[in-house]
């Protein structure tokens, strides 16, 4: 099912809050790297580091906490659907209520948090259906 057009007009029916982020940039050795926003897949909270997962397939480890980028990041995008991950709902390709997951573009699985299944259905039932 192509989710496109939904994402879109869900996304356009949302009010904004703060400014949008483009970009965030974090250390890599002894340089310092710069990732767009778009090309964010998810994000996984480990205590206080988080991976962030590009849609290149790279993994980068950053020493600050999921939280501390829940707050910085465009609500209409991104979601936070566990205590550990947030996602970002461009590379949403399947969603599952009944099993509580959510499956992104390039295989990765992700459950979804028992605490967070009602919102998460709110945002994502009108998106897509369960597969």
């Amino acid at each position: 099912m192509n989710t496109q057009p939904l994402l879109n007009s869900y996304l356009s029916t949302k009010t904004v809050s703060s400014p949008a982020i483009h970009s965030i940039i974090i250390p890599n050795g002894n340089h310092q790297v710069v990732i767009q926003t778009d090309q964010l897949m998810c994000m996984e909270g480990c205590g206080n580091y988080t991976f962030l997962y590009t849609n290149d397939g790279k993994r980068y480890l950053v020493s600050k906490t999921l939280k501390s980028y829940a707050a910085i990041l465009d609500d209409q995008v991104f979601l936070r659907v566990h205590k550990s991950w947030i996602i970002n709902l461009k590379y949403l390709q399947e969603f599952c209520e009944y099993e509580r997951s959510l499956k992104l573009r390039g295989g990765r699985e992700i459950a979804i948090s028992r605490r967070r299944i009602r919102e998460v259905c709110e945002v994502l039932t009108p998106i897509v259906k369960c597969a």
